[in-house]
């Protein structure tokens, strides 16, 4: 049976990695959960593990039309109560310098990282307002690091991210006469599936001249991949931003975060060196 009274969210991308954690992890906790899919099939795993508490919605992120469904859905089904949060944890990274990336490729990481966001925000936006503002939802912005540090081979998602960053600053301003807060989590690298898509296109990569520098992102990513936190971290994260009445406008997850947020404080110059020497000579 449904419990009536939990706290509703909606987390967009649960199908696997770190959406599917924070489905779990807060279906366990008591709240009930509407998660995002793009197939009816990618569902069944969470609707067979989480029952009745889990909803799936079914939209591509990129899909204005799909995703107003989806929002009526959700208002149906919650008759008159306010959403607690939205979630935005869909994202899409690709690997390559940007001279050479595709453009549907590089496209892709802005529709799905921020203008899908966008569209998800906008959408539920109206379920997360209370006439009692103290009672008003959250959104919670997945992000990156890569929203505050710009590393190269990895152009795309950090362009995608730092203008997540600036999205959800102006959300947060914007809503403020509402009391809706707007958190994001930065993290750095996550256990997932998505380093086997990264990999792939690592390996398969090879233009000059930026050979030597795909060549040493690649033991860079290794090395990342050996020290990626687990997905639960971050849905231990999102479940104390939910529980908190108080939050700070932004989380660093990550056992490079120190060092990444570091590299972004100092002067553009210095840090451009720094990643040249990481990068350019070899490993």
């Amino acid at each position: 049976m449904i419990n009536a009274v939990a706290p509703a969210v909606v987390v967009t991308g649960v199908s696997t990695g770190i959406g599917a954690a924070i489905a779990r992890h807060l279906v366990n906790s008591g709240f009930r959960v509407f998660g995002s899919v793009r197939s009816a099939k990618d569902a069944k795993p969470l609707i067979d593990d989480l029952g009745d508490a889990f909803q799936p919605l079914v939209f591509d992120v990129r899909d204005g039309q799909a995703v107003n469904v989806a929002a009526t859905q959700v208002r149906e089904a919650l008759h008159g109560v306010p959403l607690k949060a939205v979630i935005n944890n869909a994202g899409f990274a690709a690997f390559g310098p940007m001279e050479h990336l595709a453009d549907e490729t590089f496209e892709a990481s802005i529709m799905v990282n921020l203008v899908g966001t966008r569209i998800v925000t906008n959408a539920f936006l109206p379920l997360l307002r209370h006439e009692d503002r103290l009672q008003s939802g959250q959104i919670i912005n997945v992000s990156s690091l890569s929203g505050i540090l710009n590393t190269p081979m990895n152009g795309a998602y950090c362009v995608a991210k730092h203008a997540l960053e600036s999205l959800g600053e102006i959300y947060r301003r914007e809503l403020l006469p509402d009391g809706i807060d707007v958190v994001s989590i930065r993290s750095g690298p996550v256990q997932s599936e998505i380093w086997n898509k990264n990999k792939a296109e690592a390996i398969t990569y090879n233009h000059e001249p930026y050979d030597l520098m795909a060549h040493n992102a690649r033991k860079v990513m290794a090395g990342a991949e050996r020290d990626a936190i687990p997905a639960q971290d971050i849905a231990d994260a999102v479940l104390q931003i939910l529980s908190r009445p108080k939050n700070r406008v932004a989380y660093h997850f990550s056992r490079g975060a120190v060092m990444s947020r570091i590299l972004a404080a100092l002067p553009a110059r210095w840090t451009d060196r720094l990643i040249a020497k990481a990068l350019t000579k070899p490993l």
